[in-house]
């Protein structure tokens, strides 16, 4: 509980190879009551990591699908907002391939979701995300090839693999030398523009007010842009604290093949071991 708020997190799950990372990052976290994993998988190799999830924390609950509706990756995770309208309650959602949380995120982000209630949607920074680019680019703090334009599927802050990996292998070097608020910045707001939803924060009596039943099955279309037009607000961008996206489907293959997710897993691990020297952020198309 936070403020007299229940603090629910959501993870649409679920790829085994990123949740081992993410995971015991979130059970280190303080200030969660309840964690859903919704199952939107068919692969049985992680339905059965998933059923083992629960042994891990008693919070842990796996929300199904509903009856008849088969997985069909993002479009069908719509669906499980029907799960997350209780008053009095935040929830933050976690795409499962979010690969590092600062510490104290999740509380930060909830007191911030309370103290904030008129934006729709919140988001922390994200790394690898092409919005946050947008914004870091915009204020000098990153250098690249290129314009990263205000679109969540740009052709660089989206869909380039190697400015994903670099971006991954400058952020490591940020966090090597303790230097993480050279990436934050101060709040911003944000509307009528669509943004990749890698990690979100709403209240449950918000979304009760249409019964978390989503006017789309394209859930951020819809969640960061149709609905904060339809009640003329916005949403809002809370730049003091930071988590980092692993890849998006364009990048996935290339990202995969890197020592990224290793180097990620190895910092949830505890291990002195640090990252490589980063190159600089150029995009190298």
């Amino acid at each position: 509980m936070i403020a007299n708020h229940r603090v629910v997190l959501t993870i649409p799950a679920g790829r085994r190879r990123y949740l081992d990372v993410l995971i015991p990052q979130i059970l280190r976290e303080e200030g969660w009551d309840e964690l859903q994993v919704w199952v939107n998988t068919a692969d049985a190799d992680d339905l059965a990591h998933l059923n083992g999830l629960p042994r891990l924390d008693p919070r842990i609950r796996l929300i199904p699908l509903p009856d008849g509706i088969a997985p069909r990756g993002p479009w069908t995770i719509h669906h499980f907002f029907t799960n997350c309208i209780a008053n009095d309650t935040v929830y933050i959602r976690l795409d499962d391939d979010i690969c590092y949380i600062e510490p104290q995120t999740i509380a930060k982000l909830a007191r911030f979701r309370i103290a904030n209630p008129e934006a729709f949607l919140i988001f922390p920074v994200i790394v690898n995300n092409a919005i946050i680019s947008h914004i870091w680019q915009a204020l000098g703090v990153i250098t690249v090839n290129g314009y990263i334009g205000a679109n969540c599927m740009d052709a660089i802050g989206w869909e380039n693999a190697q400015f994903a990996e670099n971006m991954h292998r400058m952020f490591l070097d940020v966090l090597r030398g303790n230097q993480l608020s050279r990436l934050k910045f101060p709040n911003r707001p944000i509307a009528m523009s669509r943004m990749s939803i890698n990690c979100i924060s709403w209240l449950g009596a918000e979304f009760a007010k249409f019964e978390g039943r989503l006017g789309s099955n394209n859930e951020e279309e819809w969640l960061s842009v149709t609905r904060p037009t339809q009640l003329g607000g916005y949403n809002l961008i809370y730049g003091d604290a930071v988590v980092s996206h692993f890849a998006f489907y364009p990048q996935r293959s290339h990202m995969d093949a890197t020592d990224l997710l290793e180097r990620y897993r190895a910092i949830t691990a505890g291990s002195n071991e640090c990252p490589r020297p980063g190159q600089n952020l150029q995009d190298s198309r």
